[in-house]
């Protein structure tokens, strides 16, 4: 196995992030001991069942880049798929929309399509709300999502054209389809590509030099884009900065707060990719929202957000930091490793009283 520590990267990559998000004062790095870290994340590295092949880590604290760890046959600056960890962030982007006045999240979505997109009558209700948390009863996913050689239009006429799952806002249904039509919908308003939206409203402003969906005229906007660790963590912050960066809010604060509350609270659920166990019931725009069980040792909100392939990004409210660990295998080991750093990450924030 190979292991690769990086914490004397730690003060570049640092200045990075702080740049980004706003902060930095110069104050020097707490006495942090993350050995017992280091040894839970590297414990995860091998070729038997619930183990991955290599893992990107990155943690700041209070905006300050604090540790950063790679292991087996993954770097620390590796920039891979992250599968549905591009939900927050891609819901991020709409929702500055939003925040702009150009869109509404209860106006019905067909109201904004009806010149370009024949929208059946039956999913006349659907609302960007909706669609960013998973109640609008479309599928989880269409053949048209995975073809580069389509258009983000014709894919949303293929999904207009499906048969729903549930009526609108009746039941969770986790669903790559509806962020499907939540990004036409913003490129369709705004008259910008999909990249270009990200580019101007997130990764620009963030520094997110390695965070993108691609060139294709079809990107999957809810599973699509690749970052590194670090880069993940400029966006991550951005929420425990209250939704600003250099004094220019991307999503107003009281976007944030509604983070931290579940929009699907008393719904059934039709369907949810998380592992059992995992105490991920609550959702809000791209975010899942941990079960306070999960934290001991912290008031929270803790908010996550992870990937098919492991990619698992988190934040708490409470003790200001964020952590990702980026992985190419599977969300049940990504949230296993997860659950697994959390303790330690905890222990170090929030030490026990003598």
């Amino acid at each position: 196995m190979r292991v690769k520590t990086l914490l004397p990267a730690v003060s570049l990559a640092s200045a990075l992030l702080l740049g980004a998000c706003g902060g930095g004062d110069g104050e020097s790095a707490p006495a942090y001991d993350w050995s017992s870290l280091a040894t839970t994340l590297d414990g995860f590295v091998g070729s038997s069942e619930g183990k991955v092949s290599g893992y990107s880590f990155a943690l700041a604290v209070g905006g300050h880049l604090r540790y950063t760890r790679a292991g087996g046959d993954m770097a620390a600056d590796a920039v891979i798929p992250i599968a549905s960890a591009s939900k927050a962030p891609s819901a991020t982007v709409i929702l500055s929309l939003v925040k702009d006045g150009l869109l509404d999240l209860d106006t019905p979505v067909a109201d904004y399509l009806g010149d370009v997109i024949a929208w059946p009558l039956a999913k006349r209700d659907i609302t960007l709300r909706m669609l960013l948390n998973h109640t609008s009863g479309l599928p989880f996913s269409s053949p048209c999502m995975d073809d580069d050689n389509t258009t983000l239009q014709a894919c949303t006429q293929e999904i207009a054209d499906t048969t729903l799952n549930s009526l609108p806002g009746n039941r969770f249904g986790y669903s790559g389809a509806g962020y499907q039509v939540a990004g036409f919908v913003a490129t369709h308003v705004s008259g910008k590509s999909w990249q270009t939206l990200v580019q101007e409203r997130l990764a620009g402003p963030l520094g997110m030099s390695t965070f993108s969906y691609g060139d294709t005229q079809n990107p999957r906007i809810g599973g699509g884009a690749v970052a590194s660790a670090t880069d993940y963590l400029k966006f991550a912050q951005l929420y425990l900065n209250g939704g600003s960066v250099g004094g220019t809010a991307i999503v107003s604060a009281a976007q944030v707060e509604t983070a931290k509350t579940s929009q699907i609270e008393g719904l059934p659920v039709y369907y949810t990719p998380v592992p059992d166990g995992s105490g991920l019931h609550g959702y809000s725009f791209g975010w899942w929202i941990s079960d306070a069980a999960q934290h001991p040792g912290s008031a929270g909100p803790e908010l996550s957000d992870p990937g098919l392939l492991g990619a698992t990004p988190w934040l708490d409210f409470d003790q200001r930091y964020t952590a990702v660990v980026l992985l190419n295998s599977t969300t049940d080991n990504g949230v296993a490793m997860w659950n697994a750093a959390r303790p330690d990450i905890l222990a170090q924030l929030n030490p026990p009283q003598p």
